[in-house]
């Protein structure tokens, strides 16, 4: 994976491979995320000892049109619950934790979803090969796939230019031989 876009010149972007080649760059290039990985998000906690937070593309579909490849992407941010030290001050029995709750899902819901801001805002604003269509959809889960994971799913269609020109392959040969 490159480690730097420059102003995306050169590179066919309605391509699947260079869409998800992008988030997983921008992905391993965000500070806050540890580890990347693409398609299925069920089996991402399969590794024994796997580094958090974690950050998934997957591509869900795509649809063509007379200039344009609109790909239905959907971005996961997610990080391993933990339970809390709910420690008290001695004397007066105070909580100290100012989220209280047996685990941090309330500091994983607030760090994710704004590491997903990033990740989009950067898509949305700073590319010239994308568009995000429509509204971004953003859900919150814990522990949904089983795995002990808690964060945000972003649901979101992303558009990029397809001039679709005519098939550089002549798949119906002619036989002129016969003429």
């Amino acid at each position: 994976m490159s480690n730097y876009l420059v102003n995306n010149t050169g590179t066919n972007y309605t391509l699947y491979y260079n869409v998800l080649d992008y988030f997983k760059t921008i992905m391993d290039n965000h500070p806050s995320i540890d580890q990347v990985s693409q398609g299925d998000f069920y089996g991402l906690d399969g590794q024994e000892y796997p580094y958090y937070p974690v950050g998934n593309v997957n591509i869900l579909g795509a649809d063509f049109d007379t200039k344009n490849t609109d790909y239905t992407i959907q971005l996961i941010v997610a990080d391993k619950i933990k339970n809390k030290n709910n420690e008290s001050e001695p004397r007066t029995n105070e909580m100290s934790i100012p989220f209280y709750d047996v685990n941090d899902v309330v500091d994983i819901h607030a760090n994710t979803m704004a590491i997903l801001n990033d990740l989009l805002s950067y898509t949305q604003y700073s590319v010239q090969a994308f568009q995000i269509v429509g509204t971004i959809q953003n859900e919150p889960f814990a522990d949904k796939f089983n795995n002990g994971l808690a964060g945000w799913v972003s649901t979101f269609t992303l558009r990029t230019h397809n001039d679709r020109p005519r098939c550089l392959f002549n798949l119906y040969p002619v036989d002129t031989q016969n003429d």
